[in-house]
């Protein structure tokens, strides 16, 4: 088991990129549903963990390819 430096960089990287889509996918699912009440603060907030989570699999999968090569 070799731990290289490359591994400690691709997690940083994969951890910036994880916070950063996260919020991005907040402005877009807010910008999608705009909520005025609270069920559709509701519905903005399960629109957010689906982007987010989808936002986030891309993300790992993307470090998972370049880790790879």
């Amino acid at each position: 088991m070799s731990n290289s430096n490359n591994e400690g960089l691709m997690v940083a990287v994969l951890w910036i990129v994880t916070i950063v889509l996260t919020i991005i996918s907040g402005i877009i699912s807010w910008n999608l549903f705009d909520p005025d009440g609270f069920g559709e603060f509701i519905g903005f907030l399960i629109i957010w963990g689906v982007l987010s989570s989808l936002s986030h699999l891309l993300a790992i999968a993307i470090a998972g390819w370049i880790s790879r090569l």
